[in-house]
């Protein structure tokens, strides 16, 4: 459904699915003192180092899930070795398919953050 509407929208559910993704996440994980930029950061800051800036918001958000699941006892979800691996070399030698995985993988991670919240707060 994700990617349908990615489609559907022109590339603009993307762009809601950064915004909700930094938002959950800066809730969730609150106790780390980190906090994960939103949606005007993350596209200024992309525009501004030509891309440069949305790879590493990408991994300073994996691993900040990932820290999460971990201290919470959870298996960790998309690592980011996979997605640069993914993004520089696998995405373009499988046409394609391998950013569909790791897409797929990220809603996974986000979807696992969200699940572990709400089981330690009982919602």
């Amino acid at each position: 459904m994700t990617i349908l509407l990615t489609i559907v929208t022109l590339g603009f559910y993307q762009w809601y699915l950064i915004h909700a993704f930094a938002k959950e996440t800066n809730l969730v994980c609150k106790d780390d003192g980190k906090k994960t930029s939103g949606l005007v950061v993350y596209i200024l800051l992309t525009v501004i180092t030509l891309g440069i800036y949305g790879i590493v918001w990408w991994c300073m958000w994996i691993n900040r899930c990932n820290g999460y699941l971990s201290r919470n006892g959870k298996p960790e979800g998309l690592q980011v070795s996979t997605y640069l691996l993914t993004l520089f070399l696998l995405g373009w030698l499988t046409l394609g398919i391998m950013y569909l995985v790791v897409f797929c993988k990220q809603l996974y991670l986000q979807n696992a953050v969200n699940q572990t919240y709400n089981e330690l707060n009982n919602l």
